[in-house]
This record gives structure tokens, sequence and C-alpha cells, in this order.
């Protein structure tokens, strides 16, 4: 990554929902913070990956990090909140996903970093990875993501909310057909 700001290729002044060209700084920024989450957390946290848009090479997205550590246990999850803390992250609970801890990370008054810290074995981490992988194996599939998103964005720009849920349909829609692939063993 260049520059002396490792962070200056992510997040969006006032959180406003942007979607950006792809950068191939993302998983560089997501190395360097997987081993720090992995450095401060221990015996926490087994696992971290990169999923949601900047996880998949040439996909534009909001420029935010989507990062999932899979912790060891529910009671090692919450051991992880205040580690998580000391690299700069903020815990908003479950924030509408049961078993989830939910962080952001603000640098420079930017959202450059959300976490969803599952325990091994919950459902949520097997979907995410296949929505990613998904989305890395088919680029028609990443193409008309890539379109809804950017019509989301200049509807629901100050709304991340609306913005989320509106995408919801597509993301389940591109769920079942990883798990109808997976099921096919294709």
């Amino acid at each position: 990554m260049t520059g002396t700001d490792p962070w200056r290729s992510l997040g969006t002044p006032g959180g406003h929902v942007e979607i950006v060209e792809y950068n191939p700084d993302w998983p560089l920024a997501f190395e360097r913070e997987a081993a720090s989450i992995l450095a401060a957390c221990g015996p926490l946290v087994d696992e971290v990956h990169h999923v949601g848009s900047t996880a998949v090479p040439g996909l534009a997205a909001k420029p935010v990090l989507d990062i999932m550590p899979v912790a060891a246990g529910p009671a090692e999850a919450h051991a992880a909140v205040a580690r998580m803390a000391m690299l700069g992250y903020r815990c908003l609970g479950e924030n509408g996903i049961s078993g989830r801890l939910y962080f952001e990370k603000d640098v420079n008054g930017r959202t450059v970093a959300h976490i969803h810290m599952f325990p091994a074995g919950h459902p949520a981490i097997r979907t995410h990875l296949a929505f990613r992988d998904y989305l890395r194996t088919h680029p028609e599939a990443a193409r008309d993501y890539e379109r809804l998103k950017r019509d989301l964005a200049a509807r629901h720009r100050n709304y991340r909310e609306a913005y989320t849920d509106a995408k919801a349909a597509f993301i389940e829609s591109i769920i079942a057909a990883a798990v109808r692939q997976r099921a096919l063993g294709s």
C-alpha cells in the first residue's frame, strides 16, 4: 500500500453510502488488519476472513472493509471485545443478527472497517463465505450486484440502513444460488 495513511483508500466522509471502483489496496489493508486482530485476540479468535464486496476482485464497493473474525466460542467472542477496542473498534452488540458481535472502526472521521464476529459454528459464517465465493466465481452476478449497488447508493446516499435493506433480496438470491451449486457439487 502506498502513502503514509494505510487507510487512505477506505472510508467515506460522514458515513455516506458511496460506491467506488475496486482498489487493489483493499486486500492488503485486510491482510494487515487481520494480522492485527489475530495478534491482539490471540487464542480467542481462530481465523479471520475478508468478506463483503471489497473481498471480490474487480467489484466496485463501498470503501469499507468487511472483516469476519471467527471466535472459538461465544464466551471467547465476548472476551475479545476489550482487545478489539484496543485496536480502535467500537462494539455495537449484535446489531440485528443473533450471535454476532458487530464492530466499527473510524479513522480520521471515516468508517473504514466493519467487523462481523461470530462464534465457530454459527450458520452466518457459511453464508458470508458462500456469498463472497459465488461473486468471485460468477462475474455476471458480480456485475449485476455492482449495478444494483450503484443504483441504490444514488437513491440512499444518506441512509445506510435503507441501502442495506434494499440489497437484501439480491443477497439472499445469491446465497440460495451458492447453496444450490454446492448441493449439485459444482
